[in-house]
């Protein structure tokens, strides 16, 4: 079974850096002296980040402006990152973002470059370094899903269906791969401290939204289970329990709920 017993010097690929949990997870990667490249949208954030990342220890620290809606930039960030650091040892698929409201209501466009993004680009990253990670028998893969993934998600949908089959492809990878030591986990946090909810349009929202928890230990939870070599990673005890108890109850009654709680905030 694939562990981590540290990060110092291996190579990682971090996307979605710019900002909350990639961000905090790039800085912790650069506190145990990672060699880094770090990719998003933002180059000015990217260029504070790698500041911030060599002031940190890491041993290098890359950058790639890229959007990975493009399939061109997503191989732009693989060459990128080859070239920097030899090989990725350790890929970190972070970038992703949410287009809520009603489905049918929904932009087909919008739809589209979010499913690029959080479904295509991650599964060719995936597809694209992992070989070589098994082949040397060493590294690892963070997937970051949500806990949407594993309920029916109303105003949502369609992020939560990216979600699930996220959580889906690194639970099924990691049973292929577990006879090595690469590590494949899937993160899932729920509601967290980031830009995510103001980027995606969200307003007026609810109390339930309204309780997040920091970048930063979601980072840490993260980057923890990886170093264990867990296949799945919940955060937050009130959110392992909330899925416990959706085991048990008709997935009918937990839509219902969910469309409830998620119908009443403003977009």
């Amino acid at each position: 079974m694939g562990r981590i017993d540290e990060f110092t010097d291996l190579g990682c690929l971090v996307t979605g850096a710019s900002a909350g949990i990639g961000r905090e997870i790039a800085r912790l990667l650069a506190d145990e002296g990672a060699r880094l490249v770090v990719t998003a949208r933002r180059q000015d954030r990217l260029v504070e980040l790698c500041e911030d990342l060599s002031r940190r220890g890491a041993k290098e620290a890359h950058l790639v402006v890229a959007d990975l809606a493009d399939p061109d930039g997503v191989e732009r960030v693989i060459e990128a990152a080859d070239a920097a650091l030899g090989h990725v040892d350790v890929l970190v698929n972070n970038a992703g973002f949410a287009v809520p409201g009603s489905f049918v209501r929904s932009s087909e466009e919008r739809t589209a470059a979010m499913i690029a993004v959080n479904v295509t680009a991650a599964t060719v990253l995936l597809r694209r370094l992992l070989p070589g990670m098994v082949k040397r028998d060493r590294g690892g893969v963070l997937n970051v899903a949500s806990v949407a993934a594993f309920q029916a998600a109303p105003y949502q949908a369609a992020y939560a269906g990216t979600k699930s089959y996220l959580l889906n492809l690194s639970e099924s990878v990691y049973q292929e791969v577990k006879h090595t030591m690469v590590a494949v986990t899937a993160l899932c946090p729920g509601v967290t401290d980031t830009e995510f909810f103001d980027a995606a349009g969200y307003k007026n929202l609810g109390p339930f939204l309204k309780r997040r928890m920091s970048a930063v230990k979601v980072a840490r939870l993260g980057l923890r289970g990886l170093r264990r070599g867990k296949p799945t990673v919940v955060t937050g005890f009130s959110n392992r329990a909330l899925l416990f108890v959706e085991r048990l109850a008709p997935r009918t009654l937990i839509g219902e709920v969910s469309r409830r709680l998620m119908g009443g905030r403003k977009l």
